[in-house]
């Protein structure tokens, strides 16, 4: 009979007779429902950041009885800290607790984030391209609060100066508060023959479990060139959005909405701007095989000044709907702010200067928007056969747009009458026979996408099928970006 030698303590073991892995799902199976309690509950890592922003987050895990219910608690921990976007890594472990048989003891590791960052970028929006630079200062005081100083210098005169202070969970409730203070110019001259400047602040509170945000606006608004004079915004701003989409950069089923309410004019001031305002957008996805969708996407707003003759007087052209083109107040086949009220531009010198050193044709008419609009849209969306574009998220759609922008104020009662009257029966439609549609940014237009969350670039061959004078349309190819909508 052979005689079984041990190999000596150390020694490396014979080939095929290494030790097996510990079954560690296996085993955690068979304790889950064990009862656990945790003991004690450490930090480490933790440098500028206080004990007492990261200590109500971590007491929640010892809720737990179970093993299962400590680990699922621990994993809602480390979601919420991240959460907080003040920590590059969060590592929380259960360790043995030291009262014995049964306890537990909670370690949580952090690595904290750079105090300074610097950020500057490049981009493009509708027709205008942009620098934008910021300074930010992650947790300077410790309790996750960030400061952001920005500005941002635009191609079309568009000027814009923040300083943000932006603080997760305020008293402790589950909300987003974001403080700000900015100064904005933009001259709005491509479309309409005036600019503004608006400095002012805001503060946002925003419940990100539901989507809501309410944010108090206090700005001082000036307008010049045709619409001369200082005024004052003093409003409340109410946002709310939800969706169900299985993928919202291509929906194939699902829905989504988003809801902004806004109210001006609280305060005893005479040069207040009063009115209130509601712009709602949606949209739905069905899928009808193959990997395409049949969408139906709506877009609404309505502006109504408040106060004693308050229809009497147009309401202040900044605060109106516009449309046409692919950003807000989308309608396809026209140029941006084409579709809609309009009146003649007046000549000057100026302007007569301008459009000689501009590639351009100067426009013979200012956009002067509304203050009811509506933009509906049907598309059939179907990938293409190259898994190339698959991989990149290009796809196709094929779709009819439709959409209409009235004015309400400005000739009292009777011709609030009379623009529901010119609101039913003056639509603009468009069709495209084909379009190709990438999410995301591409450089150069020339086909190389970027699937990112930014938005989304469209090209589209379309064909106008109504339109009313002095609309701007567009046939043929038009190429564009569209801003997300959620």
């Amino acid at each position: 009979m052979a005689e079984q030698q041990e190999a000596p303590q150390g020694a490396p073991l014979p080939p095929g007779d290494e030790e097996p892995e510990f079954d560690f799902e296996g085993a955690f199976e068979r304790l889950a429902g064990a009862p656990c309690r945790v003991s004690r509950i450490m930090t480490v890592g933790l440098e500028r950041t206080q004990e007492s922003v990261v200590r109500p987050v971590l007491q929640r895990v010892a809720q737990g009885h179970t093993l299962e219910e400590v680990r699922d608690r621990a994993l809602e921990a480390y979601e919420e800290l991240m959460g907080l976007d003040i920590f590059d890594a969060v590592d929380v472990v259960l360790g043995e607790g030291a009262k014995g048989p049964g306890t537990c003891t909670v370690i949580a590791r952090f690595q904290e984030k750079n105090l300074l960052r610097l950020h500057a970028g490049t981009y493009v929006q509708g027709t205008e391209g942009s620098v934008e630079t910021a300074l930010n200062l992650t947790n300077p005081l410790g309790y996750a609060e960030q400061i952001s100083i920005g500005a941002e210098y635009g191609s079309q005169s568009t000027n814009v100066y923040t300083i943000a202070v932006t603080k997760p969970k305020p008293w402790g409730a589950p909300l987003l508060a974001d403080v700000r203070l900015h100064q904005l110019g933009h001259n709005y001259g491509q479309w309409s023959s005036f600019a503004e400047l608006l400095r002012g602040g805001s503060i946002t509170l925003t419940r990100q479990a539901h989507m809501h945000a309410l944010q108090p606006i206090a700005s001082r608004l000036r307008l010049v060139d045709g619409w001369l004079g200082d005024k004052l915004l003093s409003a409340v701003k109410y946002v709310h959005r939800a969706d169900t989409f299985d993928d919202p950069s291509f929906p194939t089923q699902g829905w989504g909405y988003r809801a902004e309410s806004q109210g001006a004019g609280l305060g005893p001031d005479a040069n207040l701007l009063r009115f209130v305002k509601q712009h709602v957008m949606g949209k739905v996805a069905f899928p009808v095989g193959n990997g395409a969708s049949l969408t139906f996407s709506a877009e609404a707003g309505l502006l109504l000044p408040w106060g004693a003759r308050a229809l009497d007087a147009p309401t202040s052209i900044s605060d109106r709907f516009f449309l046409g083109g692919l950003a807000a107040g989308t309608l396809r086949g026209f140029v941006q702010k084409g579709a809609g009220p309009s009146e003649p531009r007046r000549p000057s010198a100026e302007a007569g200067s301008s459009s000689e050193a501009s590639p351009r044709p100067a426009l013979r008419r200012d956009a002067l928007g509304g203050d009811l609009m509506c933009s509906l849209m049907a598309a059939l969306n179907f990938p293409l056969p190259s898994d190339a574009m698959r991989a990149a998220g290009i796809h196709g759609h094929v779709f009819i747009n439709g959409g209409n922008l009235v004015g309400l104020s400005g000739g009292g009662r009777s011709g609030l009458r009379s623009a529901w009257r010119d609101f039913s029966t003056s639509f603009r439609w468009s069709i495209v026979s084909m379009g190709l549609k990438s999410v995301g940014d591409a450089l150069w237009g020339a086909g190389i996408v970027w699937p990112t969350r930014i938005g989304k670039l469209e090209l589209n061959l379309c064909q106008v099928l109504a339109q009313q004078p002095f609309d701007q349309a567009r046939r043929g190819l038009q190429f564009g970006f569209v801003p997300p909508s959620w």
